[in-house]
């Protein structure tokens, strides 16, 4: 009998230090998932409703930097032309390269004016 409860009694132990944690962890994943869900739509809407679609750069950044066909086909700036090229090319910590800085399709491009 009292095997069994101090079995039952370090498994309780167990799952209060360990299995709480997790759970509650899983739990904060879960919202903030749904959180970013709900702000990719918002996003989403307000760039529709703005039409912000249409102020992505006409000039391409492979045609100004005279890319090869092979190249094109493996960038992700020429396999997604909705979104400004610079956005594909930025470094880990999210900020631009100084290459992107410098190059004519990223000064030439329209600047939003910021009245969310």
């Amino acid at each position: 009998m009292e095997t069994t409860q101090g079995l039952l009694l370090a498994i309780g132990w167990f799952l209060l230090r360990f299995g709480l944690p997790v759970a509650l962890t899983g739990l904060v994943i879960w919202l903030f998932k749904r959180l970013d869900a709900r702000w990719q739509a918002e996003a989403q809407e307000y760039r529709k409703r703005t039409g912000v679609e249409s102020l992505a750069p006409t000039v391409r950044c492979w045609l100004l930097n005279d890319c090869p066909e092979e190249r094109k086909q493996n960038c992700p700036a020429f396999l997604n032309q909705g979104t400004p090229c610079w956005q594909h090319f930025r470094a880990g910590d999210g900020s631009l390269r100084e290459s992107c800085l410098g190059c004519g399709v990223f000064r030439g491009a329209p600047v939003l004016a910021s009245g969310v």
